[in-house]
């Protein structure tokens, strides 16, 4: 590289280039009006009142998205790593802002703090809802709810990557690993445009058949689309008040346990799976951390719950089960709820709800990695205190993590915590209990929805800063914390 070259170079690195940040957001907003439309289009097929702002919400989407394309149309797509961290987080409060319209101009209006709580649960499969009937929505508004679970569920960003060829470069996977959550990303292809679709694959096709399981269980065709959308997004939107309880059916709970489950694996590894290499998947220790997790807590709960006299086997192990799953993959579905449950298997879910599935997938939380580095680097410095001359490697899976690496663990887990206490103290300080302002909290930074004491019908009764400061929560457990909290830093702007 001649050296004008290379000045040329950190130019263009160090400044960020305002204008490519607006060509790509500029075509993410006109990806956001078009997957609007099958709302607006049901809506008209059903002749439901909430046409008319599904049309509006539309023209108003694509008419920005239009307008900053054309201003930025002569800007290259290529973008540095910190331009990537700054379109990663604006875009999802920008797709939330956009989205909330629908909520907010429908038959049955929320306020502009509902209506973009709610958006931005959906988006980032939160499913926290500040909706008391959700059965009263029409039927427009319930698919656009499950709808923004499913793109939210592998990422926004990444659904653009998969279809534009021009994201293929270093901009793509500045923006790949800014938005795949976990400890390390895998890339499937050496292109990232392929590696995007093959995800986006993998998971259409785990949707799609969850859908016709749900059919075959007995649950009718809208409600099963809506239902495999949130599913697999780990997202935990329903159509129904109940839940998953409201079909009092055991084959329908069962089968979306199961795919819950599967949510919560990295989808790498399903696709390496899907295309005939098990042996990675039943290889891999941490999804043999994540099963063991599983069954373990719902051993305990189980227990639990028989020694206090529950004897129904739906009771006291098909719900413990489901609940299990549903916390640990931050699907935040409820089955038979957890209304006479104890402290320790209520506590035993909010550790899960922390402790979250396995990175690469579409769940919140810590992620089981980050545990699975915690506990070998616990084990390795209590065997360097007894032996100060033998240092052990870490190792996750054949990967050596070095010193660097296990730093940010360290720092993840330990800024994780403070945001949920933060978060929790705010709340107790508007005089909930404490315990029920941690289970909030919890559900929030690790995008899980569940709800129990003072949330347990829903968040819609909290005051309106805490519903700012929890829709805060579930973008940076999201965005894993870091991607949003760099742009905090003032470095990151000189």
């Amino acid at each position: 590289m001649k050296p004008q070259d290379h000045l040329h170079y950190l130019k263009e690195a160090v400044n960020i280039r305002y204008d490519r940040l607006g060509k790509v957001a500029g075509w993410l907003l006109i990806l956001e009006a078009a997957l609007m439309i099958p709302s607006l289009v049901l809506a008209l097929c059903r002749r439901e009142q909430d046409w008319l702002p599904f049309l509006a919400a539309i023209g108003v989407t694509a008419a920005c998205g239009a307008l900053l394309a054309l201003l930025c149309r002569r800007a290259s797509p290529k973008l540095y790593r910190r331009e990537g961290f700054l379109l990663i987080t604006f875009i999802w409060v920008i797709f939330s802002i956009f989205g909330a319209i629908p909520f907010i101009f429908s038959a049955t209006p929320l306020s502009l703090t509902d209506a973009y709580f709610e958006t931005m649960s959906g988006f980032t499969t939160t499913g926290a809802t500040v909706i008391a009937d959700v059965e009263s929505m029409s039927h427009a508004l319930l698919l656009w709810r499950s709808f923004i679970q499913w793109v939210g569920g592998l990422g926004i960003v990444l659904f653009l990557i998969g279809i534009l060829p021009s994201l293929n470069g270093s901009g793509g996977v500045a923006l790949f690993n800014a938005e795949i959550t976990g400890l390390t990303h895998d890339k499937l292809h050496p292109q990232i445009r392929r590696t995007a679709m093959s995800l986006w694959a993998v998971y259409g096709t785990l949707t799609l058949a969850l859908c016709i399981s749900l059919l075959l269980a007995g649950m009718g065709l809208f409600d099963a689309i809506c239902q495999a959308m949130t599913t697999m997004a780990t997202g935990g939107f329903s159509t129904r008040n109940a839940s998953i309880g409201a079909w009092e059916s055991q084959p329908i709970a069962a089968v979306i346990a199961i795919f819950m489950l599967v949510g919560g694996v990295n989808f790498a590894l399903l696709y390496s799976a899907a295309h005939g290499r098990w042996q990675r998947l039943w290889g891999n220790s941490i999804f043999r951390l994540y099963i063991c997790i599983i069954f373990t807590a719902t051993a305990c709960i189980s227990l639990s719950l028989i020694l206090d006299g529950m004897r129904a086997p739906a009771e006291w192990l098909l719900n413990p089960f489901f609940t299990t799953v549903s916390a640990i993959t931050s699907t935040g579905f409820a089955y038979l709820g957890t209304a006479g449950w104890g402290p320790f298997p209520v506590l035993t879910v909010l550790l899960l709800m922390v402790c979250g599935a396995c990175g690469g997938s579409t769940t919140g939380g810590v992620k089981v990695d980050r545990i699975a580095a915690l506990f070998k680097n616990l084990r390795n410095e209590i065997r360097h205190t007894l032996f100060p001359s033998h240092m052990e490697r870490i190792e996750i899976d054949g990967r050596r993590l070095d010193s660097g690496q296990m730093t940010r663990v360290l720092a993840f887990i330990t800024v994780y915590l403070v945001v949920l206490m933060a978060g929790a103290l705010v709340m107790g300080a508007f005089g909930y209990d404490m315990f029920d302002s941690i289970f909030a909290s919890a559900s929030c930074i690790g995008n899980n929805g569940l709800g129990y004491g003072a949330t347990e019908a829903g968040f819609g009764p909290l005051p309106d800063l805490q519903k700012w400061i929890f829709s805060f929560e579930m973008l940076v457990g999201r965005l894993e914390i870091f991607t949003v909290l760099v742009l905090f830093n003032r470095a990151f702007w000189r």
